[in-house]
């Protein structure tokens, strides 16, 4: 290669680097911390009125890179101003520096910030959350770090958000004059588990972790979940496990990434679904047979007593009558909320209108409820029954007829659980579980109350009843050190 060539190539090279640093510079640029957007709030707001005073800030989550407040700032802030002894304010929104926001309204005014006094600003309580309590940048929600200024009983509090050492959701609060802690919170989890129930007695095994599934087969037990969750995600360490010996040990079954949903066929395989794949013939030794594998991310899932599939996915419905040899696609006319799919191979499903569509040989019609008062909350069918839960009750009756029955419930049912022929209906707040005789009407009958539990799912194995309930969360106390 020639002298020139080289010259030229080493050239090209070097204003490509060039270009990709002061592309990640302009990024870095346009993060500012509370203290400079404050400033540039002020300017604009007095323009607005001369007598206008701040009453509080909070950085904005974004996915724009930058250090996602690990500097001390963000790219995006809000802020509010008011105009003292008046209903006026006006809200500022600043990106890169930046008014993108300028939203002037009336309401109650809140107590005003000193703002010529504050000593602090984001980055310097950012580095004092560091070295008090070890917190880390926040992750799924309210990612990096965070920050609020407000007027808190006469004094400015300026609030940094993030992560303790253990991921979990922290509040460390300064005295903005003067950098004191003025409090330090975290939100642990409380509840949560494995609950066995048999004859009056309950056992709670897994303690603290999200059980988000349990389904029981012939004579062996499967549980999925978390192990270790937070507030807003319970997909850290996922699992699933099998026993078969009711509870008493588990062994877990191979899975690479977190089960949304899973069952047993009459055989006792084990079928999983996963965020874009559906398997069969999982076990501890193997992760057993894809079956069905998408582009877009599985949004609900059924199986009927015959193993028949239906899997709802980006506005399409994945079938299976042949246990996923093979498969066929319908297209739903309406986003629905969730599918059915009977032991004949009959389409059902439950729009996020909250209509009831059957899929015919001409397309799609609609279920008329038998009284048009009622709005459905959800829907199951068991065999080729269709079960409707609603504000006055639940509804039933065959899919191929039109009479309609009612089963008694004591409690407003809000959410429905099939487990082959067995249904469960529970309450509002996840608190009440009820058994739904599926073969008459007869009354149905309260099987769990505790208002210390989530519910997310249960099922019976001989006589025991199995519920999966995930943690609840509350602010709790860190230890507060003052600074010296």
């Amino acid at each position: 290669m020639s002298f020139i060539k080289k010259v030229l190539c080493l050239l090209v090279i070097f204003l490509v680097f060039v270009n990709l640093i002061g592309r990640e510079t302009i990024a870095s640029d346009g993060e500012i911390t509370l203290k400079e957007a404050i400033d540039i709030g002020f300017q604009r707001a007095k323009e607005w009125n001369v007598n206008a005073t701040l009453t509080s800030v909070n950085s904005v989550d974004e996915t724009m890179g930058g250090s996602r407040g690990g500097t001390g700032k963000r790219f995006k802030w809000f802020m509010i101003f008011i105009v003292p002894d008046t209903e006026d304010y006006v809200l500022i929104g600043i990106s890169e520096k930046k008014i993108t926001v300028f939203r002037p309204s009336k309401q109650t005014p809140g107590p005003t910030i000193p703002y010529d006094e504050i000593k602090l600003d984001s980055s310097d309580v950012l580095q004092l959350a560091k070295d008090k309590y070890g917190l880390k940048q926040g992750k799924g929600w309210a990612t990096g770090y965070h920050f609020t200024l407000d007027n808190i009983d006469g004094r400015p509090i300026l609030t940094v958000v993030g992560n303790d050492r253990d991921n979990r959701f922290t509040r460390i609060s300064f005295n903005a004059l003067n950098g004191d802690v003025v409090s330090a919170i975290h939100k642990l989890p409380y509840g949560g588990g494995l609950i066995s129930k048999r004859m009056g007695t309950d056992n709670v095994t897994k303690k603290g972790m999200a059980i988000t599934g349990v389904v029981a087969g012939n004579n062996n037990l499967v549980v999925w979940g978390d192990k270790k969750p937070t507030q807003f995600s319970t997909t850290k360490q996922p699992f699933i496990e099998w026993s078969q010996n009711n509870g008493e040990t588990w062994t877990e079954l191979q899975a690479n990434n977190y089960v949304t949903h899973a069952w047993f066929d009459r055989n006792d395989q084990v079928y999983a679904a996963r965020e874009k794949e559906l398997w069969a013939g999982i076990t501890s030794k193997s992760k057993g047979t894809k079956i069905l594998s998408l582009d877009h991310m599985i949004e609900n899932i059924d199986h009927s007593i015959n193993n028949h599939i239906a899997v709802l996915s980006n506005g399409n419905i994945y079938y299976t009558t042949n246990q996923g040899k093979s498969w066929e696609q319908a297209i739903v006319p309406k986003p629905f909320l969730v599918v059915q799919i009977s032991d004949n191979g009959d389409l059902v499903g439950l729009t996020e209108e909250r209509k009831i569509l059957q899929k015919t040989n001409d397309g799609w019609n609609e279920i008329t409820m038998p009284n048009s008062n009622d709005i459905p909350e959800d829907i199951k069918v068991i065999n080729n029954r269709l079960f409707i839960t609603t504000q006055s009750g639940i509804w039933t009756r065959n899919l191929q007829e039109e009479n309609w029955s009612k089963i008694q419930v004591d409690e407003i049912v809000v959410r429905l659980i099939k487990k082959g022929e067995k249904l469960f209906g529970i309450t509002h707040r996840d608190e009440a579980i009820y058994s739904i005789n599926t073969k008459d009407e007869r009354k149905s009958e309260k099987v769990f109350d505790d208002r210390d539990f989530i519910v997310w799912d249960v099922d019976t194995m001989g006589d025991t009843l199995w519920i999966a309930t995930i943690p609840n969360y509350s602010w709790e106390e860190m230890t507060i050190r003052q600074r010296r």
